[in-house]
């Protein structure tokens, strides 16, 4: 027998209100927070795009210094020192160095240095034949950039513009080695208590661990490259000062160290204490630039294929194919210093992305992968 639908017992009604108020009032205590969380991350992105040049000048100097004070750090490790004895001890090597320098060896390599200099009227001779020779056989006219035009001011028709752009480069290149140095004495010296702790701290707790990790992968590659790169800069230097010495190139001393200095940055570097030292033996003798040129590329094929090799930690080599590309994404985003340092910061992305990425989300960093292309 059917029910009567009358004589049922209806469901009791629940006010809309009722339903929809738990759910209302978290959502009015969620929008607070997300409105918060918004307005902050926009401040954020306009100081990032207003101050972009600032902000990003000043994290590759703290990059810089913190890859000191990396490697002090391995140094600390191996001499078992307290923290703040190294710091002191190092600081007072250095300075006294740089003093005993600046008493002894400066002398000799301004002499060098003026020598060098005083070959700029010969260069500028010799460019300016060559600009007619070219304009008298092919009837282009070729302007080539003359080393005079690079101290002429740029500002201002009575060259004070140029005078305070100069002073201003000068100062930057004086204090800078100076921040780098002090900044990594001092993150040396006391790194847990007042900088790496407070950092861990702000993290949330999930992702600790990986940021524990990526600090100390980050820190074996660093000190793998920075091993590498003064072990093939010491080579360099002395190598090319010794085969200056035996052609007979004027002012070898300052060219075997210019060599050694500009081996820090990658790919070019070699290129250009090579090209010079080639010029400057040039307008000495031109047979005595072709030895310079063969030597030259001896002491690069020496460099790359047994010093750096040899030196260089496993896990700091990164292909040139990669060095290359990143000259040009990281001078374009940071200037001189973005091709400085332009290895650290592949160094950096790629230990964040194995870390935070590969090892977490895929994780299949430990398994094999067939070569893409055959050998």
């Amino acid at each position: 027998m059917d029910k009567d639908p009358s004589k049922e017992q209806a469901a009791p009604r629940v006010p809309a209100d009722a339903v929809a108020a738990p759910h209302q009032g978290a959502i009015e205590r969620l929008r607070p927070v997300h409105l918060y969380r918004a307005v902050a991350l926009g401040f954020l992105l306009l100081l990032l795009y207003r101050y972009w040049d600032q902000l990003t000048h000043v994290f590759l100097l703290g990059y810089a210094a913190s890859i000191l004070a990396v490697v002090l750090n391995a140094l600390r490790g191996r001499l078992h020192i307290r923290r703040k004895w190294l710091a002191a001890i190092v600081g007072l090597v250095v300075v006294g160095s740089v003093v005993a320098a600046l008493a002894v060896a400066m002398p000799l390599l301004i002499k060098q240095a003026r020598g060098i200099l005083q070959t700029g009227p010969q260069l500028e001779e010799l460019l300016t034949r060559w600009e007619q020779q070219i304009q008298e056989q092919t009837g282009i006219d070729v302007d080539i950039p003359h080393p005079a035009n690079l101290f002429k001011s740029g500002g201002g028709q009575g060259g004070g513009g140029g005078m305070m752009g100069r002073a201003a480069t000068f100062l930057e290149i004086l204090f800078i080695p100076l921040i780098l140095f002090f900044g990594g004495l001092f993150a040396l010296a006391s790194p847990n208590e007042r900088l790496l702790t407070p950092m861990m701290r702000v993290l949330p707790e999930g992702v600790r661990l990986a940021w524990y990790r990526i600090f100390q992968l980050l820190g074996e590659r660093l000190i793998g490259w920075a091993k590498g790169t003064a072990t093939a800069m010491l080579a360099v230097g002395l190598l090319s000062t010794a085969a200056f010495l035996a052609i007979g190139v004027p002012n070898a001393v300052a060219l075997g160290l210019f060599n050694g200095v500009v081996e820090f940055i990658p790919l070019a570097g070699p290129w250009i204490g090579g090209l010079t030292a080639v010029v400057v033996a040039f307008l000495d003798d031109p047979q005595k630039a072709l030895w310079v040129g063969i030597a030259a590329l001896a002491i690069q094929q020496i460099e790359a294929n047994l010093i750096t090799p040899w030196a260089m930690s496993r896990n700091a080599e990164v292909h040139p194919f990669v060095t290359l590309f990143a000259l040009v994404l990281f001078g374009s985003l940071f200037g001189f210093l973005g091709i400085l340092l332009a290895l650290p910061l592949v160094m950096l992305v790629w230990t964040l992305v194995q870390v935070l990425w590969v090892e977490r989300a895929i994780d299949t960093d430990r398994e094999r992968i067939a070569p893409v292309v055959s050998d």
